[in-house]
């Protein structure tokens, strides 16, 4: 290669990102690495120019995370670039959880030529088909030849469309061979125009269903606003999960754990439609596989929908006959107002006292302030932590719940909301909340979403924010990672394996409680901290928003 001359590593990565972007592309995530660099340099030319939002992880794990969050938030295919070798490995918890969820991401991995793998090679192993059946579709393209413009095209044509036409992830792996990379003269970059999306989809499969009292609408994770609509328009109650998208309206039926139990409200349920996955609760899960009822479910992006029992019908949406109104009165609304009536009287939060407040006498007044004051030195309970994050939050924050106990006490507690609320449901695993978080706070507060991105809170454990530490460089702008730290992995103490092994074994392999200094952490990373021990503290921490803030908060250690 002569001076001037343009390396084929490069020339193709111009165009293959070039027709990417005019496909709808706008959020890269860079891991760095030699092998990669082509694609890499060729990212940051485009984010200088504007064309792309470039994001530079050094942690593949974190950074498929944070692609994640990324898509879950502007609802586009994100693309993943990393290196050859373990760094590919290290994308796959992410990639399994896109699978499982039905997230578009790219993932693109530079590899060495086919003729160096099986041949001891440094740093080369099989990446092709690394992630088996969790990439919607795989491509394995031979290192670039010089102005190779159609290959490059049609490669992006491929990966886009199959991100979005199934709903997952897919992986690129380019064989890279020196040089891997040339510079690339400023005037190759006029003339590139960014794009949007393909419109495609699957071909949808529909039933009709009547309105009538005896239906209840469950909705899981991935369901969305249609499962409160739905509901209203059947007149049926709505048992929706947290992170449903779907827990509010007037059907909604939070302490649906105990009716489901009642009989006089479980026996007259004859049918259930189930919109997404439920992962949340042993009784909804007891619901939709009784054999005696009709249960349609209605499929989400997920890539497996769920099937509860051998004669749930599965669709990809419901035609709705009837006016189910006409039986909300005596069907659905019964069961919202024992819901709300159940939880009055299970919340421990202390009433508005009113008449103290306007005290005329000195000793009323000092009586009042010094019960404020108690109130507000009350311990935090996981109960009143997510209250206080629920009740702070608005429609233009996130929040971003853990796999740990905290979920599924809001879950059980929380009022409705038409709240945005994200959790890794597809595999419900303990990694990269914080990854996730940091992905959806980056998008929600880009100038793309500046009128409507607010704050985004991210609620997990002691064990889970361990897990995740690495992704607290990545966590920016206006973003809090509150930390219950219950000492281990309570969400353990629910199962019977709490009441049956040897306790002193349960402590050392089940709840394997940690000790680490959150606040050491948290300088470490460069992060406000704030620790919480009581009400009051509680509620001025989460207002401090200015800052990325790692939030510890202490709870009761039972």
């Amino acid at each position: 290669m002569t001076p001037g001359d343009v390396a084929p590593s490069s020339s193709w990565s111009l165009h293959f990102l070039e027709a990417l972007v005019s496909r709808g592309v706008k959020d890269i995530v860079v891991s760095p690495g030699a092998r990669s660099q082509a694609l890499a340099l060729v990212a940051a030319a485009f984010a200088d120019r504007q064309l792309i939002d470039l994001h530079v992880i050094i942690d593949e794990r974190v950074a498929a995370f944070f692609g994640l969050g990324l898509a879950v938030e502007t609802k586009r295919p994100v693309a993943i670039l990393t290196t050859s070798g373990t760094a590919v490995a290290n994308l796959h918890p992410g990639v399994l959880e896109a699978h499982h969820a039905g997230i578009p991401l790219i993932v693109i991995t530079a590899d060495r030529p086919a003729s160096l793998r099986n041949a001891g090679v440094n740093q080369t192993t099989i990446q092709v088909g690394m992630f088996g059946e969790a990439a919607r579709a795989s491509f394995d393209v031979p290192p670039p030849e010089a102005h190779n413009v159609r290959s490059a095209i049609q490669v992006a044509d491929d990966v886009v469309t199959a991100a979005v036409r199934e709903s997952g992830p897919v992986h690129l792996n380019v064989q890279f061979v020196p040089p891997l990379s040339s510079p690339l003269e400023a005037r190759l970059f006029d003339g590139i125009r960014t794009g949007v999306p393909p419109q495609l989809s699957r071909a949808e499969s529909g039933v009709g269903v009547v309105a009538a009292p005896g239906t209840v609408v469950v909705a899981g994770y991935g369901a969305g606003s249609r499962a409160e609509k739905w509901a209203r328009e059947l007149g049926a109650p709505l048992i929706a999960e947290i992170s449903s998208g779907a827990h509010f309206g007037p059907h909604l039926v939070t302490d649906y754990r105990r009716l489901l139990q009642l009989p006089e409200f479980a026996n007259a349920i004859n049918s259930v439609i189930v919109v997404g996955r439920p992962t949340l609760s042993r009784e909804v899960e007891a619901l939709c596989a009784r054999q005696d009822l009709d249960v349609i479910v209605v499929r989400g992006p997920e890539a497996m929908p769920y099937r509860p029992n051998p004669r749930a019908l599965v669709v990809d949406t419901i035609d709705i006959e009837g006016r189910g109104e006409d039986y909300s009165q005596r069907w659905a609304l019964p069961w919202a107002r024992l819901s709300r009536a159940g939880l009055d009287q299970q919340s421990s939060e202390p009433a508005a006292d009113v008449e103290g407040s306007a005290a005329e006498t000195h000793a009323e007044r000092a009586s009042f302030a010094r019960n404020e004051m108690e109130i507000q030195r009350e311990p935090v309970t996981p109960e009143m932590l997510v209250r206080a994050v629920w009740d702070v939050t608005w429609p233009h924050d996130r929040i971003v719940f853990g796999a740990s106990r905290l979920i599924r006490v809001a879950d059980a507690i929380l009022p409705g909301k038409p709240l945005r609320v994200h959790s890794n449901r597809g595999l419900s695993g303990i990694d990269g909340t914080i990854a996730t978080a940091a992905g959806i706070a980056s998008a929600s507060q880009s100038d793309a979403f500046a009128t409507q991105g607010g704050v985004t809170r991210v609620i997990l454990g002691d064990l889970a924010a361990q897990h995740d530490i690495g992704a607290l460089a990545s966590a920016k702008g206006r973003i809090q990672i509150i930390v219950g730290n219950d000492g281990g992995g309570r969400i353990f103490d629910d199962l019977a394996v709490a009441e049956e092994a040897n306790p002193n074994h349960f402590e050392r392999v089940m709840r394997t409680p940690q000790d680490i200094s959150f606040e050491g952490v948290a300088r470490a990373f460069n992060l406000g901290y704030i620790k919480v021990t009581n009400r009051g503290d509680l509620t001025t921490a989460l207002t401090n928003t200015a800052r990325p803030t790692l939030v510890e908060v202490v709870l009761p250690k039972h």
